[in-house]
């Protein structure tokens, strides 16, 4: 997976950099990259429950914000542990859509160890660019 943890950023919270061939490669690894944060082994989580989800801005950065946002909403509201299956993003003149089919199953204690409990994904430094034939993500948690 391509993702770096940044000390630099903040000292109190989580930051990483995720980087992506296009937006859906970012989009999917900066999930998986937020789960291997959460969990000591992330593929300790079984593809068990389906979930489906859909967000819409008008830039890309705010659409990465709703994307991971659903994750955190997910387990903290249903007790899923979810990691992107399918994502489906397009771009018009009114801005990104996006459609994702994440996979998962409730949260076992026994087998999934957490290392951090992500509260929340900020927008303190939050960017999304392409940089040269790359896609990067910067991404700050709330722990």
């Amino acid at each position: 997976m391509a993702y770096e943890l940044l000390d630099s950023i903040s000292m109190a919270d989580i930051a990483y950099r995720v980087r992506g061939s296009n937006l859906v490669d970012l989009f999917i690894n900066g999930a998986c990259a937020l789960i291997s944060i959460m969990l000591e082994n992330p593929e300790s989580v079984r593809p068990i429950e389906s979930v489906t989800f859909n967000a819409a801005s008008p830039d890309p950065d705010l659409l990465y914000y709703d994307f991971l946002s659903e994750f955190i909403f997910f387990k903290d509201t249903h007790r899923l542990i979810l990691m992107p299956a399918t994502v489906e993003i397009s771009h018009t003149d009114q801005g990104y859509s996006l459609s994702c089919k994440a996979m998962g199953e409730k949260i076992d204690r026994s087998r999934h160890v957490f290392i951090a409990d992500i509260k929340a994904i900020t927008m303190h430094n939050l960017a999304v660019a392409l940089m040269g034939d790359e896609w990067r993500a910067t991404v700050v948690v709330d722990v």
